[in-house]
């Protein structure tokens, strides 16, 4: 698997270049689990330009001519976008434009080649898919892939695409990657537009990178944005990390050991890593509790028709999770957005002297596919404990980070809304001194 600099490397002696990348992708790629659709309509002149440009010496940046797999959550012109479901897959008429954030990656110079699967509405963190079929974890097929950008994140360690965009709205861009031995982002709520990508939940919905590393990541990011690219320096002076006590106490020994040996680690390098109760992190459980989950609430107003009309021909796990809140009373969400929005100023303010919150990014390993296939009752134990740290930090609204520290496990970096270039940096720098990404 190359890194974007190694490609850069590569094109700019013309030892491959882009028509040559997007060909190999071709001859390997299929539609299937992992991509639920192929663009060679778009990829094939769009490599021939990028390949003019870098012939050139003028590419467009470290994108130029790099094949990128796209979540079919965001609309691609001419291509319906399902959403991983096979009801929107009938139902649906092709997109009549790119999503704004796709445009930003064709003005980047990438090459959009193909579609991801994902679970049904990106409604679980698990990755499943009965009806296009869930894709094979690429760390160990009897895992999960984690979800919901399954297809991406395999599409990425599988080698078959150098980058992949994913959705994240409770996880579904970092568990998949913890849980595949990549780096994935979530941005600080609306940094990347998400017009043009079939919503869960508005409040929680963001756009994301999945890559090897950070510094990959990191350019996928800022052409996600519109942003032109620009060099990461890592992180200078201090670190500061505060470890919340509770997460780390009850994620599994398989998970936790890493996470603590890598912990370990940056404090020999010059980390300082506080180990605190963080009370503001149950509240949130107490609070989806009590008044019932955000995405819950938002994904039932989005798709209650949905399910009246066609429920029978969706994934029963996914209607019943829209389901769960369909007995409460309307207020409660409205009680729920006011809560978020008093505590998420108060939460980051509390803990400014610290450069990031630092947990395990999902406190298990990886479930068994073949169990929570079988079962409702262990799919949604699991799909519940995968979730458990990540959906934090979509209530929190601020950006986060998981980088590979073991085999199907992911340390999370997490800071305060806007602060998405500083946590890229200081992930730079714990990437470096733990030895390059995937340990």
């Amino acid at each position: 698997m190359k890194t974007l600099r190694e490609l850069g490397e590569a094109y700019a002696l013309g030892a491959t270049g882009p028509v040559e990348q997007t060909e190999a992708f071709f001859a390997a790629a299929r539609p299937g689990p992992v991509f639920a659709a192929l663009t060679p309509e778009r990829a094939t002149p769009a490599a021939r330009a990028a390949a003019e440009r870098w012939r050139m010496g003028r590419p467009l940046g470290p994108l130029d001519g790099v094949v990128v797999a796209v979540k079919d959550l965001l609309d691609l012109k001419g291509h319906v976008t399902a959403a991983g479901s096979a009801v929107l897959a009938r139902l649906r008429r092709p997109a009549l434009a790119d999503a704004p954030a796709v445009r930003n990656l064709v003005r980047a110079g990438a090459v959009i080649a193909a579609k991801t699967q994902l679970n049904e509405l990106a409604f679980s963190g698990l990755g499943l898919n009965p009806h296009f079929g869930t894709p094979r974890n690429a760390l160990n097929p009897d895992w999960v892939p984690g979800g919901s950008s399954s297809g991406s994140a395999v599409a990425v360690a599988a080698g078959l695409a150098p980058l992949a965009v994913g959705s994240d709205t409770g996880g579904s861009v970092r568990i998949p990657a913890a849980f595949n031995g990549l780096v994935g982002f979530k941005p600080t709520n609306g940094r990347i537009p998400t017009e043009g990508v079939t919503p869960l939940s508005p409040t929680l919905d963001t756009v994301g990178p999945i890559a090897p590393d950070v510094t990959d990541a990191w350019a996928l990011f800022r052409a996600l944005a519109g942003e032109a690219p620009a060099p990461l320096a890592p992180h200078e002076g201090p670190a500061r990390l505060l470890v919340p006590e509770e997460p780390l106490e009850r994620s599994q020994p398989e998970v936790r050991r890493p996470v603590l040996d890598t912990l370990d680690e940056l404090a020999a390098a010059g980390f300082e890593v506080h180990v605190a109760e963080v009370p503001e992190l149950a509240e949130v459980y107490r609070l989806y509790r009590e008044l019932g989950p955000l995405a819950a609430h938002e994904a039932l107003a989005l798709y209650r028709d949905l399910v009246e009309e066609h429920g029978t021909a969706m994934d029963p796990r996914v209607v019943a999770r829209i389901l769960d809140v369909a007995g409460r009373d309307p207020l409660d969400y409205r009680r729920l957005l006011a809560e978020r929005a008093r505590r998420i100023p108060a939460f980051w303010e509390r803990y400014a002297g610290f450069d990031a919150l630092a947990l395990p990014t999902v406190p298990v390993l990886p479930p068994r596919l073949r169990e929570v296939e079988a079962s409702d009752e262990a799919f949604f134990a699991a799909n519940n404990r995968v979730l458990a740290h990540t959906m934090l930090f979509n209530f929190y609204a601020g950006p986060a980070i998981s980088l590979p520290v073991g085999v199907g496990v992911g340390l999370m970096l997490a800071s305060r809304p806007g602060s998405d270039a500083e946590l890229f940096s200081l992930s730079l720098r714990a990437e470096a001194l733990l030895g390059g990404s995937g340990r």
